[in-house]
């Protein structure tokens, strides 16, 4: 929550504005906000804003404003109050930082005192936070004289002296050019002011510029004394006197002082970790040090030296060096020496060696005795630059380059450092300054989308936070939803909205391009028909279609280039986003369609051949996926169900991506044999959303093939994810067209399939006969066709429709044939989920001790099959069975793991029920104040899916800030309790 002042008056809560009434209602509280904690007389209040009225009149004007103000206090929840004081009134707020204006105050105070002991860096942190805070003009509500007045005050004796200070810590920290820019500003539009006129003047003098700082010096003494009749005081005239002396020292030395280092970008951002290890390695003794700092094309390594330099270069009395060298950049790298006649050159030398060897000997010789900051922008390899060390022992030399120079390291001792993307802090922060604060807060969501997009690389934010200012009239979001759709770079590719095809990313990626070898740049480019960003080195040998090692090869190189980097795990790597978009980009212009297409097949094949591999291992019982014909893809080598698994987790996003990627590049027969053989392992998972995704992917290529196998089973697949998602109505649809067609072309197993899950369909639609009915048929058809696993399932799904019949005898005698089923084929899911299911019978039939182990049974095999849904259900029951047993020590324990394992996979009933528990273990051993935490928790999980339950967690809370005492039993669903409080009155407590 937050009061503004600086600007329009507004009441900001959780990111909106609250409405504070007409004009006259803002003017009041506005008043009472600057005054604060002070009063306000209303012989003030009338002056300003009543200026021709009478007393009664302002009286009459002014009460119901007062009333109306109290009341949005109240109502949006502030905590604040207007309390009368004699003839006055006083806004009460419990702190007064929720008021923009006196934040600014505490900030820009705690600020100078950071900069009084001597801690620079943490000054510049809090009167940067101050100054952020005043981007517009303050009272906006108020006009008038007196508001005139001040904004004056306001503007002499806050803002002002904070922009000092800032400037002042900034300068001791030797961020020079900032200083001198921000001061320069500052002394060209305010009225003369020595403080920042002498700030200015340091600044230039520690950059060297002493003819820039003397004739700045006599405009200001000109300035000053039109303004004021005086001249400066004798602080500034020391200065001048003091670089009046330096530059007449340098003058007749004869001595050349560069200073090349341009400005780094106005708008540069974070960097903080890597500009504080710049710091460690390139200061301290007589030695210069040298940096290597390598990265991704465009992920800023150049800006980051350039900010390092701009604070530092009051260090290098002797001037700074700057060459940029074109390692990757246009044209031909210039050659080791070529570099060293223009640092002579630059140096003043008059003759310049002719070998290369006599430059380095002549440079060495003219930098004996001098301390210079070098920047050697665009490395191209160790070789370019070697020699220029070589020459400058004592100068500090930051080194950037698209290559890791590994060679710097190994023989001459150079520290390397890699320059990442920005974080989405870092690139959301750069994107609101690059497109304006004011339409950046109306869409908060949207802008971390747009900065998700380019993954923190910053010439990609530049270029599409371009894109969306010169967009106002468009919606960030709507902005962000066609970006999105792009293929390849989209809008960061695009040279029309440019006069500069060098600020467009795929010029900028080209220059490291254009230096791979032809096999390097030809895997790269192959790369871009991969579904993700993140491969497997099996993945690039399927589509490059070359043995491993030379595969091997060309990965090491690029990563070596930087255009790769290592993934997450052994032989993953992963391509940024950006370079991703880059690779369509080229794959689609370079490699012809017949290229494409058998790439996009070997790809396709071995995803599809180890995801067969996979399904196996985990279902043997399940008839498998009718296999592709002619394919000779090798899979992945996977020993065991639980190897499977893993391999499957690891590659769910890829496999998912696999599917929508092959109905697009046409290849339809792969695209829902993978949908179909990775649908056991991500059910398992409870990753429902993802196969939603997949599965209807894959019923396009179905349709399209019109396949009657590929058809009703991806459409009982579908059904299936939709059915866990409890979306009953839909689910029911597709299992009775997926039966429809499979009994129309005699596929009697998929019949079968469909019909059992429709059967479960209606279980939960509440036809429980029609139900029964379906699965009795399907069981007896099952037994005929002696399908065990299929049997087992059945029998499991009659008992839990007999159970919603309270027919529990019949229950208890189909799930334990179906255990034995299961025990005798060795099906672990499926043995594990009839455990639960027992578990939960028993505990309904008050055979407690029975219930807990089977529980327990079933908890010790569901981590083997990784289904993690029916794991948590397990664990939520045996914490019932438990808390009735009262052994509330262990509901502790197994609903605070219930509770880690549903929140992790989203499983919102049995996260809520797990919490529900946990509150009355904890009333139990009388910790009251923990209980109504986790009951509040578990009130907000279960809204929306099973609101029965919320309404007895609500009451459950009244009653204990009520009474605090006799909670009644979990599954109680209406407790009794006198005095209770309605239910209108609960729902607004909570």
């Amino acid at each position: 929550m937050e009061f503004k002042i600086i600007g329009k008056t507004r009441l900001h809560i959780d990111g909106n504005d609250y409405n504070l009434g007409p004009a006259k209602h803002r003017g009041v509280l506005t008043m009472l906000l600057y005054h604060f904690p002070r009063s306000v007389q209303v012989d003030l209040i009338a002056q300003v804003l009543w200026p021709s009225s009478t007393s009664d009149q302002v009286r009459r004007n002014l009460q119901p404003i007062i009333s109306r103000l109290r009341s949005i206090l109240v109502r949006s929840g502030s905590g604040g109050s207007i309390p009368k004081e004699g003839n006055a009134y006083r806004l009460d707020v419990e702190l007064p930082e929720v008021i923009d204006y006196h934040r600014f105050r505490k900030l820009a105070e705690q600020g100078r005192r950071a900069a009084g002991s001597g801690d620079h860096r943490k000054a510049v942190a809090l009167l940067r936070d101050a100054l952020s805070l005043w981007n517009e003009r303050p009272l906006q509500e108020l006009e008038g004289a007196w508001a005139d007045h001040c904004r004056d005050q306001m503007e002499t004796f806050d803002r002002m002296p904070a922009f000092h200070a800032l400037l002042d810590s900034q300068h001791q920290l030797g961020d020079h050019l900032e200083v001198m820019a921000e001061a320069g500003r500052l002394t060209a539009t305010q009225a003369p002011d020595e403080a920042f006129a002498g700030l200015y003047i340091r600044s230039l003098d520690a950059l060297g510029r002493y003819s820039t700082a003397l004739d700045f010096y006599a405009v200001f003494s000109r300035r000053l004394l039109e303004h004021v009749g005086a001249e400066p005081g004798p602080e500034l005239r020391d200065l001048y006197r003091s670089i009046l002396r330096k530059q007449e020292s340098t003058a007749y030395a004869g001595v050349v002082v560069p200073h090349q280092v341009p400005l780094p970008a106005r708008n540069f951002i974070g960097r903080g970790s890597l500009l504080t290890e710049l710091d460690a390695l390139l200061e301290g003794g007589d030695e210069g040090r040298v940096v290597a700092l390598h990265g991704m094309p465009s992920v800023g390594k150049s800006q980051l030296a350039l900010k390092w330099a701009s604070r530092h270069l009051d260090r290098f009395p002797d001037g700074n060096l700057y060459l940029e060298l074109r390692g990757a950049g246009p044209g031909t790298p210039m050659a080791p020496d070529d570099v060293l006649a223009f640092l002579l050159r630059s140096l003043g030398a008059e003759r310049i060696p002719v070998t290369g060897d006599e430059r380095q000997l002549e440079l060495r010789r003219v930098l004996s005795n001098r301390k210079m900051l070098i920047i050697l922008d665009d490395a191209h390899d160790s070789a370019q630059v070697r020699p220029v060390l070589a020459a400058t022992p004592n100068c500090s030399t930051i080194i950037t380059s698209r290559t890791r120079l590994m060679g710097l390291n190994i023989l001459d001792h150079v520290d390397l450092r890699l320059v990442s993307p920005l974080s989405t802090v870092e690139s959301i922060t750069l994107l609101r300054n690059e497109i304006g604060h004011t339409r950046s807060d109306q869409a908060p969501e949207a802008l971390r989308d747009l900065a998700h997009l380019v993954d923190g690389l910053p010439l990609a934010l530049r270029i599409i936070a371009q894109q969306v200012a010169h967009r106002p009239g468009t919606p960030i979001g709507e902005l962000v939803a066609e970006f999105r759709d792009q293929d390849g770079l989209g809008v960061l590719g695009s040279v029309y909205d440019s006069d500069d095809e060098s600020a467009t990313l795929p010029v900028a990626f080209s220059w490291s391009f254009r230096y791979l070898p032809e096999g390097t740049a030809r895997l790269f480019r192959l790369l871009g028909l991969h579904p993700t960003a993140e491969f497997g080195i099996d993945a690039a040998v399927a589509l490059l279609g070359e043995p491993e090692d030379a595969v091997s090869a060309h990965l090491s190189a690029l990563v070596r280039s930087n255009l790769l980097e290592h993934g997450n795990g052994p032989r993953r790597f992963r391509l940024h986003d950006t370079l991703h978009g880059y690779a369509e980009h080229l794959v689609r212009r370079d490699e012809p369609a017949q290229v494409r297409k058998y790439a996009g097949i070997r790809l396709l094949d071995w995803y599809l051949a180890s995801c067969e591999a996979a399904a196996h291992l985990l279902d043997p019982q399940t008839s498998p996926v009718p296999p592709l014909p002619g394919m000779s893809a090798k899979p992945v080598q996977l020993l065991d169900e639980t190897e499977a698994l893993t391999w499957l987790t690891r590659h769910r996003s890829i496999l998912i991506a696999c599917v929508p990627q092959s109905v697009r590049l046409g290849f339809n027969e792969h695209a829902w044999r993978l949908s179909a053989n990775f649908h056991e392992a991500y059910d398992r998972s409870s990753t429902f959303e993802d196969l939603l995704v997949a599965h209807r992917a894959a019923l396009k290529a179905a349709s399209a093939l019109r396949d009657p196998e590929a058809l009703s089973g991806t459409y009982s697949n579908l059904g299936m994810a939709l059915y866990r998602l409890r979306r009953f109505a839909e689910a029911r649809g597709h299992f009775e067209a997926g039966m429809a067609i499979a009994q129309d072309a005699g596929l009697r197993e998929i019949q079968l399939v469909c019909a059992h899950n429709l059967a479960s369909t209606l279980v939960d639609l509440g036809e429980i006969a029609a139900a029964i009915e379906l699965y009795r048929e399907t069981l007896d058809s099952v037994r005929e066709m002696g399908y065990r696993d299929g049997e087992a399932y059945a029998l499991d799904q009659l008992a839990n429709a007999y159970r919603k019949i309270e027919r529990d005898d019949l229950a208890l005698e189909h799930h334990y044939a179906a255990l034995a089923i299961r025990r005798a084929i060795g099906h672990v899911r499926g043995e594990a989920i009839t455990l639960t299911e027992l578990g939960k019978l028993h505990h309904e039939r008050g055979e407690h001790e029975t219930a807990l182990g089977r529980l327990r049974e079933a908890l010790a095999l569901h981590p083997l099959s990784g289904d993690h849904a029916r794991n948590g259900e397990a664990l939520v029951t045996l914490t019932e069975v438990e808390y009735d047993l009262g052994r509330f020590a262990d509901v502790m324990t197994h609903a605070e793991q219930a509770v880690a394992l549903c929140g992790s996979i989203g499983a919102n009933k049995d996260l809520g029920r797990a919490l529900h528990l946990w509150g009355h273990a904890l009333v139990a051993l009388g910790q009251v104040e923990e209980a109504e935490e986790r009951w509040l928790r578990a009130a907000d999980v279960l809204r929306g899916v099973a609101e029965v339950e919320v309404d007895v967690l609500l009451d459950h809370l009244v009653d204990l800030r009520r009474v605090r005492e006799a909670i009644p039993a979990p599954r109680t669903s209406s407790p009794d309790f006198s005095a209770a409080p309605s239910k209108e009155v609960t729902e607004r407590k909570i």
